[in-house]
């Protein structure tokens, strides 16, 4: 991947504003859902308007703006108008309620907020009961809608002489990017400018190198997720068209959008990945040529069936990386063996280490946590007790994420460290019985947690989503496990059959909510 650097007196603006320019004749954004498309200089035009209306009023550098909704074409306008007024941007998950929303503005206190309609009253009721002074505003058209906004505050400068704002990038954070992850708990990481720019440009013109700017982008992303960030910059910089859908979570949209758009690129949830494949043949896969599965570990056999419905010369791998590593921090290469995440970037800093000891790994095959020394990722936004868990002394960050690296320096993803189960003496990777029990045709999916014995410490407890039609026994799948695996590894705590795995919004699964249906389940 390119070195590209960042000037010290650049911010991700001037970076947008020179490309939005540039590639003024390309498309910029589809919506697939009702077909409507806009080019690069409409995009900017409508950008430019509103970074000058927020100025009319009063905003000023280093003034937060939220932004949720669906994938529609006016929902990144508010992003790159922030951009180009130095405004920390935060995304809101499009699913969430009252509470979610009152405790990531808790945490953030939005100076501006961007919303679908039907959200406007819980967006103003959240602020409202915080004490914050929100400006709220509606996609769209009507009262307190975008275009009423722009339409009480132009100003008759002309287009091209319009100028990103200067700030001290050092103070202020370029995006606060929520991390909920599976527990529950509402983090959002900070990022300072130069880091985080440096990562999207160096992607952006190695998107150039492989010759696929210009082309089409598929963006399945909500806009809370760190792929969202970066693709809707990323695409900019490359001059690529993002397509999308202001109706979410549709597999029919979204398998219609494939065959008529033909992307190149795409990064996908394992759940996404298997619902194509569930239907792969209605859709035509053959027309990516980078497809990174993302998000969760997938399994061998649908990455396999993956690469079967692609061309052979396409690149189809599992993405490690995390938020806060602003996305993959792994590269995956033609020669990655099935089940890698890849190999190491040449200029991240990073390494293996004991969970307990913290002493470095260097054998290969020897499962450790990754450890990354990353300057983009500078805290928890206004959670100094989280950020202070998460960082080591000598500035390493924490992933909580174990990984081995085999002899060719190939790492492979194992299991998240809290996701251990200890029994007695022993650490139990959840995900070793559950590639056991995968084994089974009649499990459609599996996820194994621990539970609470006051003897033992924690009991596995095996949770399936049989298959239709399935007549696997909770007593077969309890034989199948202790057949393959050491006796301590045994399913002490049961077996649990549900109709389906609570999942996040970013598709992984919920283990609080999985841990609460257990404990009011009927387990043998």
């Amino acid at each position: 991947m390119s070195e590209a650097k960042v000037r010290p007196d650049c911010h991700l603006g001037h970076i947008l504003l020179k490309h939005m320019r540039e590639h003024s004749e390309k498309l910029c954004q589809i919506d697939g859902a009702t077909g409507e498309q806009e080019t690069f200089q409409s995009a900017l035009s409508r950008s430019i308007a509103l970074a000058k209306a927020f100025r009319e009023v009063g905003f000023k550098s280093g003034d937060i703006l939220a932004f949720g909704g669906q994938n529609n074409l006016d929902l990144h306008i508010p992003f790159y108008a922030a951009i180009f007024n130095g405004y920390p941007v935060v995304g809101v998950d499009p699913y969430y309620k009252y509470d979610e929303i009152r405790k990531l503005f808790e945490i953030t206190s939005p100076k501006i907020a961007f919303c679908e309609r039907e959200s406007y009253s819980t967006y103003v009721n959240a602020c409202h009961d915080l004490g914050l002074d929100t400006k709220v505003i509606i996609f769209g058209r009507g009262v307190n809608s975008l275009q009423e906004f722009l339409d009480a505050n132009k100003d008759d400068e002309p287009e091209e002489k319009f100028m990103v704002a200067e700030f001290d990038t050092d103070a202020i954070y370029q995006f606060l990017i929520c991390t909920s992850g599976t527990t529950g708990s509402v983090k959002v990481a900070a990022f300072h400018h130069q880091p985080a720019t440096t990562w999207i440009t160096q992607h952006a013109y190695g998107s150039r190198a492989l010759q696929l700017d210009g082309r089409v982008v598929l963006n399945v992303s909500p806009v809370n997720w760190i792929s969202s960030y970066f693709i809707s910059t990323v695409a900019i910089i490359a001059g690529q068209c993002q397509l999308q859908s202001s109706i979410l979570d549709n597999i029919d949209i979204i398998i219609d959008m494939i065959n008529k758009y033909k992307p190149v690129i795409s990064a996908m949830s394992p759940a996404l990945v298997t619902s194509l494949l569930k239907r792969k043949n209605e859709v035509n896969l053959t027309c990516f040529r980078v497809l990174a599965v993302a998000g969760a570990k997938a399994r061998p056999e649908t990455m396999i069936e993956l690469r079967s419905c692609m061309n052979k010369e396409a690149l189809a791998a599992e993405s490690y990386g995390s938020t806060e590593t602003v996305g993959s921090i792994v590269r995956v290469t033609p020669d990655t063996p099935l089940g890698s995440c890849g190999i190491a970037y040449a200029n991240r800093v990073m390494k293996l280490v004991d969970p307990e000891t913290e002493e470095e790994i260097t054998e290969a095959n020897v499962p450790g946590e990754l450890i990354v020394k990353d300057p983009g990722f500078t805290e928890y936004y206004n959670d100094p007790e989280e950020t202070a868990k998460v960082f080591r002394p000598d500035g390493f960050f924490k992933t909580g994420d174990l990984l081995y690296r085999d002899e060719n320096n190939f790492y492979f993803y194992v299991d998240r460290i809290k996701t251990l189960i200890k029994y007695r003496n022993f650490h139990i990777q959840p995900s070793e019985l559950e590639d056991v029990i995968k084994a089974n045709q009649d499990v459609s999916d599996v996820c194994v947690i621990g539970v609470d014995n006051p003897e033992d410490g924690q009991h596995p407890v095996a949770c399936i989503v049989p298959r239709d039609g399935a007549t696997v026994t909770r007593q077969e799948i309890k034989q199948l496990v202790s057949g393959k695996l050491s006796k301590q590894k045994e399913l002490r705590g049961g077996v649990v059959f549900l109709k389906e795995l609570p999942r996040t919004s970013t598709g992984k699964i919920a283990r609080k909510k999985l841990l609460e249906l257990v404990l009011n389940s009927k387990r043998e």
